[in-house]
C-alpha cells in the first residue's frame, strides 16, 4: 500500500515536472516569427518570454500589445530596462542589438536605467524660461513683454525639449517661423531672450551645458526705425485727429506734445497729476527703465489733461481698463493701431506710427536748441554711467523749458489749428 502512494507521487512528481519543462520550452524565441506568433499563457494576462539565446531579452507580452524588456545585473543589482517602443516597431534584430549595447554598458559599471531617470530630471527649456524670470531683476513693462514673447513662441515650441538638447536647428526654426508671419523685429527679440535665459541658467548651474557659445548668432535684417514727421505732416494729422474719438485724439496728441511712450499715456491716472505743480508723475512701475519720471505740463497739455481730472481713475476711461485696479491698454493700443490707418488714408501719409510722435518731439527739441542730456531726461531715459550714479538732479525746471519750446514750435507750424 505505501510503496503504491510512493509510486503514485513520483509520477505525479515527473509529470508535473515535464509539464514546466514543457511550459518553459514555450517560453523561447529566437526567430521573428515565434515573436510574431506569440500570445499570452492560458489563464495568465501577459506573459515574459525570453530570447533562447539571450536570457535577458525579455519579451512581455499582453492581450493588446508586445513590450521589449532588457534584465541586467550592475554593482549587484538585477535592473530591468523597458524599451519605449514595443513590438513591432522594434523588430527582433534590433532589440538584439541594443540589448548588447546595455549589456556592454553594464560591464563598464554604468546603469542605463539609472541614465533614463537622470534625464528625465533634466531640465527643460519651460524650466529655463522659469528660471530666467524668478532669477532676473527687470523693469515691469519688460518683464511682461519678455514673459509675452516666452508664452507665445519659446514654450509652445521648445518648452518640453531638455534644455540640454537644443541646437541650432531649433532655434533656426523657431526664429524662421517668426519671420514668416510677418514679425522679423520679434523674431530677433525671442531668440535673444532665449540666449540670455540659457546664459543665466548656466551661470546658476541649473544646467551643465550651455549651447549658445557654440551657436553663431541667429538674427535677421533689423532696421532701426527713424521715421520723423515733417512741419508739414505734422500739422495735417493734428488736424485729421478732430474726426477721431476723443481718447484717441489726446493721447496722440500728448504723444506728440510730451515725448512719452505710448503705453505710459494711455495708462495715465488721475492720481497721477499734480495739480498745484501741473505735473505728471510716471510711476516705476509703469515705466520702461523702471524709474520714476516726472513729466510738466505745459500750457497745451495742461489743456488737454484737465477737463479729464473729474474722471473717477483713468485720464482715458476706456472699457477695458473701468473695473480695474491697473491699468490695461490693450484696447487703446487697438484703437490707436486702427486710428493711425485711418489717419493714413486721410492725410495721404504713410509707414508711421505712434513711437514716431515721440521721436519727432525729441527732434524738435534738437531743433529748438536744447541740450541733449535735458532733452533725455525729458523722454524718462535712464543716464548711463558714472553720470546716473552721481547725478541725481531732477532737472524739472530745464524739463519744463524743454516741452514750452515744443509747444512754442508746433503752435507756430499748425497757425490756425489750435
Amino acid at each position: 500500500m505505501l510503496s503504491s502512494i510512493i509510486l503514485c507521487i513520483r509520477c505525479t512528481y515527473f509529470a508535473l515536472f515535464f509539464q514546466a519543462v514543457m511550459i518553459e520550452s514555450r517560453k523561447k524565441f529566437s526567430t521573428d516569427r515565434e515573436v510574431a506568433s506569440l500570445s499570452p499563457l492560458p489563464g495568465q494576462k501577459q506573459t515574459e518570454f525570453f530570447h533562447k539565446n539571450k536570457p535577458g531579452l525579455i519579451l512581455r507580452v499582453g492581450q493588446k500589445k508586445k513590450v521589449w524588456v532588457i534584465a541586467y545585473t550592475v554593482d549587484g543589482k538585477r535592473r530591468k530596462y523597458t524599451l519605449k517602443k514595443g513590438y513591432p516597431d522594434i523588430g527582433l534584430g534590433e532589440a538584439v542589438k541594443i540589448y548588447n549595447e546595455i549589456k556592454a554598458k553594464a560591464i563598464n559599471g554604468d546603469d542605463p536605467l539609472a541614465e533614463r531617470v537622470k534625464q528625465k530630471a533634466a531640465p527643460t527649456i519651460q524650466d529655463v524660461m522659469g528660471h530666467y524670470f524668478a532669477e532676473t531683476s527687470m523693469a515691469p513693462k519688460t518683464r511682461s513683454e519678455s514673459v509675452r514673447l516666452s508664452d507665445k513662441d519659446i514654450i509652445p515650441v521648445l518648452g518640453r525639449k531638455r534644455a540640454i538638447d537644443l541646437t541650432r536647428q531649433d532655434v533656426k526654426a523657431l526664429h524662421r517661423g517668426i519671420v514668416e508671419r510677418g514679425a522679423s523685429v520679434m523674431a530677433n527679440r525671442t531668440v535673444e531672450l532665449l540666449r540670455r535665459a540659457y546664459n543665466c541658467a548656466y551661470g546658476e548651474e541649473l544646467i551643465d551645458i550651455n549651447p549658445f557659445p557654440n551657436l553663431k548668432k541667429i538674427q535677421g535684417t533689423e532696421s532701426p526705425r527713424d521715421k520723423v514727421l515733417k512741419d508739414s505732416e505734422i500739422k495735417a494729422i493734428w488736424t485729421a485727429l478732430e474726426r477721431e474719438s476723443s481718447n484717441m485724439r489726446d493721447i496722440m496728441r500728448l504723444l506728440l506734445l510730451l515725448g512719452q511712450r505710448s503705453m505710459e499715456t494711455m495708462s495715465m491716472a488721475v492720481g497721477d497729476i499734480d495739480q498745484t505743480r501741473m505735473e505728471w508723475t510716471v510711476p516705476a512701475n509703469r515705466t520702461k527703465t523702471g524709474k520714476i519720471n516726472v513729466v510738466p505740463l505745459p500750457e497745451m497739455a495742461w489743456r488737454i489733461i484737465e477737463p479729464r481730472l473729474t474722471n473717477s481713475k483713468w485720464i482715458f476711461p476706456s472699457f477695458h481698463n473701468a473695473t480695474r485696479v491697473c491699468a490695461k491698454v490693450d484696447g487703446h493700443s487697438k484703437s490707436t493701431k486702427d486710428a493711425r490707418r485711418r489717419l493714413r488714408k486721410v492725410t495721404g501719409i504713410d509707414n508711421w506710427t505712434a513711437h514716431d510722435l515721440r521721436r519727432t518731439c525729441r527732434t524738435i527739441m534738437a531743433r529748438e536748441g536744447v541740450p541733449p542730456h535735458i532733452a533725455e531726461q525729458v523722454l524718462g531715459h535712464v543716464q548711463s554711467g558714472i553720470e546716473g550714479v552721481y547725478d541725481q538732479h531732477t532737472y524739472i525746471h530745464e524739463k519744463r523749458q524743454a516741452l514750452e519750446k515744443v509747444e512754442a514750435a508746433i503752435r507756430k507750424l499748425l497757425v490756425v489749428c489750435e
